[in-house]
């Protein structure tokens, strides 16, 4: 007999007054994925094989995050509904993890979405064993930790806790217990973070003291007093993540002058130009013009104004089109990449994969996601003459 699930997610969208986020509650990070996303890897577990969603908040944006359930191989149907009466009797209402589907009292004023989402977040880390994870790994002091963290060794690490890749945990810091660090966090010295979420790219200041709280940027949501505070005070929190994406001024500068000694080479070069609409790594598009032949740098001639401009790097991975796909490639992965500031040159170009349509570039092209980027341009520092000149046809 063929098994079927009936969700129902609940449209809290009006409870979220503090945090205002785009996503629907479905969407919003419990660990390391989406809640939603923990049900459908639950579904594959009880081999569930067809799933039908009902929702009434932000029913497309749902449907284009699972993508009709090709991640997990088995056909997923989002119904959009005009509220939650309207969904079958039958359908589960998604209101926690699957292993603790509860309540344990109605969602009520504007704290009381922001203190489900603490919740859950914490009996996550309570359930981790529980849980398959790709990239983190078990740290000594019995939480887990993914790649390129750097934890000074008089930091303080109280399990359970979770830190994402790419972070750094100053001398004197505390982490946890119940803490969820997100991807390129600081954790600055002497701040305690316990029972809270900081999401990525969030900077928690020196001497800062966080609990029952979920920090993004400079932004402060506080569950005890149920209120959202802009932290103006950089000092306090602040939001690295553009300054982690974008290029330097030696680096704008280091593009200009390539620019300028390329162009009379392009002026006298037969290049049939054509048009790319591309993600930018922040949500919009980058229109380039990109050569069809010719020398790798001369084709990407145009891209070394947009790092001038502050819009790409000089390494990153390639530009792929707002409508990029491949089939080697997961949803996450795809995801990522799309969030990803694009470079001139990038990891692929070593191993002679010069386009994201290359069956084998966007396995580099994770992995330059992933990995510390002193280490990826060192590499092609080394090559840069080589590349650069490089006749590609």
């Amino acid at each position: 007999m063929k098994k079927t699930w009936h969700l129902l997610l609940p449209d809290w969208s009006s409870y979220d007054t503090i945090w205002q986020s785009e996503h629907p509650f479905a969407l919003w990070p419990i660990g390391n994925q989406p809640l939603i996303s923990y049900w459908m890897d639950q579904a594959v577990h009880e081999e569930i094989e067809h799933i039908t969603i009902y929702t009434a908040d932000r029913p497309n944006e749902l449907r284009n995050y699972l993508d009709h359930g090709n991640f997990w191989s088995r056909p997923v149907e989002v119904v959009p509904i005009t509220s939650d009466e309207n969904a079958p009797e039958h359908a589960i209402p998604v209101v926690g993890l699957p292993n603790c589907n509860k309540l344990p009292s109605p969602i009520e004023g504007e704290a009381g979405l922001l203190k489900q989402w603490l919740l859950l977040n914490r009996r996550w880390l309570d359930g981790m064993q529980d849980y398959t994870l790709k990239i983190e790994v078990k740290h000594p002091d019995g939480g887990w930790v993914g790649p390129h963290v750097r934890i000074h060794p008089d930091a303080k690490l109280v399990a359970p806790f979770w830190i994402q890749g790419k972070c750094e945990i100053a001398a004197g810091a505390q982490v946890g217990p119940y803490a969820c660090i997100g991807e390129n966090a600081i954790i600055d010295e002497n701040a305690i973070v316990q029972r809270s979420i900081v999401l990525p790219g969030t900077m928690v200041g020196a001497n800062t003291s966080l609990e029952e709280v979920a920090v993004e940027g400079g932004l402060l949501m506080d569950s005890k007093l149920g209120c959202r505070v802009a932290i103006t005070d950089s000092f306090i929190l602040s939001d690295i993540s553009e300054k982690l994406a974008s290029p330097s001024y030696l680096e704008r500068l280091a593009a200009l002058a390539l620019f300028c000694i390329v162009s009379p080479i392009a002026a006298l070069s037969r290049i049939d130009w054509s048009e790319l609409e591309a993600h930018d790594g922040k949500g919009g598009a980058l229109r380039l013009k990109t050569g069809e032949n010719g020398r790798l740098i001369v084709r990407r001639w145009h891209w070394l104004k947009e790092v001038v401009k502050g819009r790409m790097r000089l390494v990153g991975i390639l530009p792929r089109s707002v409508d990029w796909s491949s089939d080697a490639a997961d949803i996450d992965v795809a995801r990522r990449l799309a969030k990803t500031r694009p470079g001139v040159i990038a990891l692929s170009d070593v191993h002679d994969c010069h386009s994201p349509q290359d069956p084998t570039e966007w396995i580099h092209a994770s992995y330059q996601a992933l990995c510390n980027d002193r280490s990826i341009s060192k590499l092609i520092r080394s090559k840069l003459v080589k590349l650069v000149f490089k006749p590609i046809q």
